[in-house]
């Protein structure tokens, strides 16, 4: 399976998928004018993952911005997550990023996890 990219602008964040060392990257912001022509491929590439995963998965979430639309889109990204737990051998964690001065970012992190059945991690990225 290939490796998913899809490159950071002001409105789309970073995607990168690397299926071989299980490290799945969202970085920036969310705010895309059509979310579903722009997450379509993600959910379908994750389902096709899903069917022969790594060992160990990890998804790094790193947002800076995300439109309710987005956040819509992120429950059902948190769903496959979920159903990659409960339905492979893979080891399966979210990493959620957010800044000191972004409350905002990490109680969306928090309502993600609370609505998961992973291992899911909020951390202060200070870097900035």
């Amino acid at each position: 399976m290939n490796t998913f990219y899809l490159k950071q602008t002001d409105d789309t964040p970073l995607i990168h998928f690397d299926p071989e060392t299980g490290k799945f990257e969202i970085k920036g912001n969310s705010i895309p004018e059509n979310i579903y022509l722009f997450y379509d491929p993600v959910l379908t590439w994750l389902d096709k993952y899903i069917e022969n995963p790594n060992k160990k998965t990890e998804f790094i979430f790193q947002m800076k911005m995300i439109s309710s639309s987005s956040s819509k889109i992120f429950f059902d990204i948190f769903n496959k997550i979920d159903a990659l737990n409960e339905n492979t051998n893979s080891e399966v964690k979210v990493t959620w990023l957010y800044s000191i001065y972004d409350d905002e970012i990490r109680e969306i992190g928090i309502d993600y996890r609370d609505s998961m059945n992973v291992p899911f991690e909020i951390v202060l990225d200070d870097s900035e």
